[in-house]
């Protein structure tokens, strides 16, 4: 289940900002939970999310496929290096463990669907 918050904090892209706005509060607070983050935690982790999604969104525009892997890779990098920063030792490697899962994941159902097409 925390895979799937992951993954719609990282993929929102809702018409709907009221709708995105729900939805990516709610997936925080999970996350949060999820990861027992300390208060003065808290803005620092949304602050690193806001920018991994902004990122994300990007990512997805690239026109120039030949530039998806290596964009995909400076952009975890600097992801997780940002959350590293942030999160404590037991913290940081549930999130991994979960970021990378959501990406895998992702990759196969992006895979399955251009295959199907």
């Amino acid at each position: 289940m925390m895979i799937a918050l992951v993954a719609m904090v990282v993929m929102t892209m809702s018409a709907n900002a009221q709708s995105v706005n729900n939805e990516s509060k709610l997936t925080f607070d999970r996350l949060s939970s999820y990861l027992e983050l300390r208060v003065d935690q808290v803005e620092p982790v949304k602050t690193a999310m806001a920018q991994f999604a902004t990122s994300m969104e990007a990512y997805y525009q690239l026109s120039d496929a030949s530039k998806a892997g290596e964009a995909w890779e400076k952009i975890q990098a600097n992801h997780k290096k940002t959350m590293k920063k942030v999160l404590d030792e037991k913290q940081y490697d549930k999130y991994i463990q979960t970021l990378d899962l959501t990406a895998k994941n992702t990759a196969e159902r992006i895979m399955e669907a251009t295959a199907s097409k």
